[in-house]
């Protein structure tokens, strides 16, 4: 392996000095063997010269750059964080209103709702009052037609009892007794 690598090696620098001579013979002339040493010089005087303004100039702007870009990301997330405590806070206010207003529903529609019993109760009352008056009324209505009606049968027996004695007996009969004898009899006295 160790002998490859050297024959490479060989093999390469054989290449670069035949090359060099042909760069000296009108060929390029940083191929030139000579000119290696001064355009080594040269690349590291380039070198340091772009490492100082890199290091100067480009670095520190891409930092400050980056420090900025970094500074605005961190205070959108800031700024995102006291909106999302915000938010929250808007929610749990939000769902303490939305908790008292359907307690207040609640409370307004007990309200209600009693407010309407105690007109039901009033209404149910007052309708009580006039159907317990309304049919006081007509049991009274009731009474005197039955006490008419029961006069007119007294009325109506005492004059068929009447008739009925005078056709049996042949006389007439005593009114004030058979009066007597027709309204026990209708009283249920049975006597």
């Amino acid at each position: 392996m160790r002998k490859s690598l050297y024959g490479a090696l060989a093999g390469g620098l054989a290449t670069l000095a035949m090359v060099g001579s042909a760069a000296a013979a009108g060929g390029m002339p940083q191929l030139d063997v000579h000119d290696f040493a001064p355009q080594l010089v040269w690349l590291a005087i380039a070198f340091m010269i772009l490492y100082f303004v890199m290091s100067r100039l480009a670095v520190p702007a891409i930092a400050d750059t980056l420090a900025k870009r970094q500074a605005k990301i961190q205070g959108d997330l800031d700024a995102a964080e006291k909106a999302n405590e915000e938010t929250r806070a808007l929610v749990a206010a939000y769902e303490k209103r939305l908790a008292d207003a359907r307690e207040e529903a609640r409370r307004l529609t007990r309200e209600q709702g009693e407010a309407d019993g105690a007109v039901a109760t009033s209404r149910f009352n007052a309708l009580h009052d006039r159907l317990a008056k309304q049919i006081d009324e007509a049991e009274k209505r009731i009474a005197r037609q039955r006490d008419d009606v029961m006069a007119g049968l007294e009325h109506m027996a005492s004059d068929i009892g009447r008739d009925v004695y005078a056709k049996l007996a042949g006389q007439p009969a005593d009114s004030g007794a058979l009066a007597g004898k027709i309204t026990a009899a209708i009283k249920g006295d049975g006597r």
